[in-house]
């Protein structure tokens, strides 16, 4: 795993999710639930993308990927976001994202050549 991407996407996640909530809350367009929920998709949309850039080879891989984005958005949703939003942490919202962000590189899995160059089964007759 190439840590330098895996930090930095972290982080690339979390100041565009940071962003665009506050842009939202400025524009007074995140009181509802279903925005909320939106957000959180649209975190699982982006780390889906920058996925792409990390291309991970494997399930563990991806998983990594992933856990790594989530523990950097924690950090910092505990050291900047927490002083703004102090029930930040019992938003399901939040944590929905949070599980779309660490799932959503499952998604960019390469097969593996060994697997792709398995002939189909004959039948035995």
């Amino acid at each position: 795993m190439n840590w330098k991407k895996a930090v930095g996407f972290g982080l690339v996640i979390w100041i565009l999710m940071f962003v665009i909530v506050s842009v939202l809350m400025a524009l007074k367009f995140y009181d509802q639930r279903w925005q909320h929920i939106a957000v959180a998709v649209v975190s699982g949309i982006i780390s889906f993308v920058l996925a792409a850039k990390v291309a991970p080879a494997s399930v563990a891989k991806a998983l990594s990927y992933g856990l790594v984005w989530v523990v950097v958005g924690l950090i910092l949703d505990f050291l900047v976001t927490k002083r703004y939003n102090p029930g930040i942490f019992s938003a399901r919202s939040l944590w929905l994202g949070y599980a779309l962000v660490l799932l959503a590189p499952l998604l960019r899995v390469k097969k593996s050549a060994s697997a792709s160059n398995i002939p189909p089964a004959t039948p035995t007759v």
